[in-house]
Formats: C-alpha cells, structure tokens, sequence
C-alpha cells in the first residue's frame, strides 16, 4: 500500500511539474526551431524557391513573436494547463509537413507556419503562469530552468530536424510526434496548474533590484531590434546557405545548433556576471567581440573548423540580449511592465521577422551568401546604437 502512494506523490511533487513545464517549453521552442534545419528539403519538396521559402519561415516567425502579446490574455483566470496542450499541438503541426501533397499552395504553407508559430507563442506565457504556481521552488530556480528548457530546444531544432530529414526525408519528422503525446500525458498527470494571471505588485516594486538603465527604453528597443534581425538572419538562413555549398544537411543544421548554444551559454554567463559588474561593459564587449567574429565566420564558411567561430559569434554577439531584456524593466521614458515586455521580447523579435522578409528576397535576387553578411552588419548597427544613445544619455545626465 505504501509503495502504491509513493508513485502518485513522485508525479505529483513540484519537481515532475517543474520538469514537465521545462520540457513543454523545449519542445515548443524546439518545435519553432526545426524548419531552418530542413528549409532545403522542403524547397525542394514543394518545388519552391528560397523567395517562397522565406515567406514560409517568416511566417512562423511571425507568429512565435508578434502572437505573444495577444495571446497573453487567453483564458487568464483558468488555473487548467489546457493553453499549453493546445500550445504544443498547434506546434506540432509542423511534424505533419511530410503528409502534404507536393502541390500544396503557398498561402496553405504560411498559414500553418503562422499556426505553428501561434502554437509556440501560447506555450510561453502559459507556461511561465505554471511556473509561477509551484510553490515549493524558488522562482530564482523555477524561472531559469523553464527559460533553459527553451533555449536547449531552440538549439538542438535544427540539427535534429536536419537529421531526420537527411536520413528520412520530410517523413522523418513523424518519429517526433509520440514526444509530444507523452508531454500531453506528462501534463495531465502531474496535474500541472496556472496562476491566474491577475495584476500583482506595483511597478516600482517589481522593478527593485534591476540594473540601472543608462539608455532610454526607445534606444533598448533599437537596440534589441538590430541585434535580433542579425540573430535571425543566422539562425534562419544558415542551414540553407551551407547545403549551397555542398555540406550535408545535418551539418547546416549542427551549425546553427553551435550558434544557439554559445547564445544561450553566454546569456547564462553574462546572467551571473552581470549581478558584480556594470551591464554596459559586457554589452558594448559582446558587440565588439561578436561584429569580427560574424564576418570572419562568413570569410571561413567553406573550412569545417569554422564551426569554432559561429560557436563564440554566439556566446559574444547574441548572448547580450537577455540584459537588454533586463534594463527595459528600469529604462527611463518607457509604459508599464507589461508593455515593456511584451515590447521587447515579442515586438522586437515580432520586426526583426518582419525585415528578414526583405533580407530573404535579397538573398533569393542576388544569393544567399551575399545576404547573409548582414548579419554582422546589424550587429555592428546595435553596437553604433547602444555607443550613440549611451552618450546622448550621459550628456543628458550631466548636462555642460
């Protein structure tokens, strides 16, 4: 009888919830990350050009960002995990691409990337809500490890989807759908539960203990975008621009799962470091480090060991964003908290999808490789920006 009790308990302990949770939000954001793993394949199988093909993705890019405001307001009072099951299967739409006919229109693909892409978005509000309902962990513990879940799926999307693709063709992405089931399962019995999402504490309260802001909230938000549009530009276009050059396409994928690591390896770095020493410093260091290492990666591309670089472009010229993230709760000239993170998260993400569109029919014009240097181009745009408005914002500080 006592071992009978025991199982219910371990499945019902805030550590099955914290994993289960975890593990929803790296698979929705695994989920988001597989199709630039594979963007070859699927060009080929719908006998598309990389002009439609960025339609496609930057659909879903859409959708994962810009769909994160609007649908933090869903069901705010309901304490059931339901958003986040109906989160993952609107994700896991992308896993039936191999069951289309090869004729499929383009608008059809775009609205089930849009779809796809809504499904991530839900995931992450509705997720951090059942974060926010664990009690027994701290939420400096609880928080990290939802957000780790999802940087590891970012990262190993590509290459995992390129794998399967590569060995499988497109069908290979139906190996992925029982995961998804068992999450579904997980979900239910670990009896995972939200917080409503009513107003909490004051702004000034919440804000305690945030790193002072030297740029104003508009300079975090430019900021943020050129950095982002570089970060997407790599993270979109990178796989496809390697299988030009002749590499298998697990290896474009690997790639692009080298540059999400180091991002995500440096952000948890910079977290820690940032608590002893100014913010500004590891800002304006990342950019000046990452710009070089961008366009020496690009220069390099064709040599195997070039993987070394994309590596640290990721831990110097990525990995500064969560801070941004960070400073916007206490930048000056900026709306409530909740539009302030609704704007740099999703909003900026949301533009820097939206200008890929033009940089992806730049690439189908006049080659892909050629478009790929702008990456380090916008990020050496978000260095100028974060230099100019640091200034302007010191010289309004202590006026001559």
């Amino acid at each position: 009888m006592k071992k009978h009790t025991l199982i219910p308990t371990a499945l019902h302990s805030s550590g099955a919830r914290m994993t289960t949770l975890a593990s929803a939000h790296f698979m929705a954001d695994m989920m988001g990350g597989l199709l630039p793993g594979f963007l070859p394949a699927a060009l080929a199988y719908f006998h598309l050009d990389l002009g439609m093909g960025v339609f496609i993705l930057t659909s879903m890019s859409i959708g994962c960002n810009m769909m994160q405001i609007p649908v933090a307001y869903l069901d705010r009072d309901t304490r059931s995990p339901r958003l986040i099951s109906i989160g993952l299967l609107m994700a896991g739409l992308i896993l039936l691409l191999g069951a289309l006919p090869r004729a499929t229109p383009v608008p059809v693909l775009c609205l089930m990337m849009l779809a796809v892409g809504a499904g991530v978005a839900i995931v992450h509000p509705a997720g951090l809500r059942g974060v926010q309902s664990i009690g027994r962990i701290a939420p400096t513990v609880s928080t990290p490890a939802f957000m780790t879940g999802g940087f590891l799926g970012s990262c190993i999307g590509p290459w995992l989807s390129a794998t399967l693709v590569g060995n499988h063709g497109l069908k290979g992405l139906f190996f992925l759908i029982p995961f998804i089931l068992l999450l579904l399962a997980a979900l239910r019995i670990s009896h995972v539960r939200l917080a409503p999402d009513r107003p909490g504490k004051t702004a000034a309260a919440q804000e305690n203990g945030d790193p002072a802001a030297p740029w104003s909230f508009r300079s975090l938000l430019l900021t943020a975008f050129f950095m982002n549009t570089g970060t997407t530009t790599i993270q979109m276009l990178l796989p496809t621009q390697l299988n030009t050059l002749g590499f298998p396409l697990a290896f474009g994928g690997f790639s692009a799962m080298l540059f999400g690591i180091g991002s995500a390896t440096g952000s948890i770095c910079l977290g820690f470091l940032a608590k002893k020493y100014p913010v500004p410093r590891f800002i304006f260091s990342g950019l000046l480090l990452g710009v070089p290492l961008v366009f020496c990666y690009f220069l390099l591309l064709r040599n195997i060991a070039a993987c070394a670089l994309i590596l640290l472009a990721g831990f110097t010229a990525s990995s500064c964003y969560p801070l941004l993230v960070a400073l916007s709760r206490s930048a000056p000239h900026g709306p409530g908290l909740g539009a302030r993170m609704a704007l740099i998260v999703g909003g900026t993400w949301g533009l820097a999808g939206v200008f890929f569109l033009g940089i992806g029919q730049f690439a189908a014009r006049f080659g892909i490789g050629t478009a790929m240097h702008a990456s380090w181009i916008f990020y050496l745009l978000a260095l100028i920006s974060a230099a100019v408005t640091l200034r302007r914002s010191a010289g309004e500080k202590n006026p001559a």
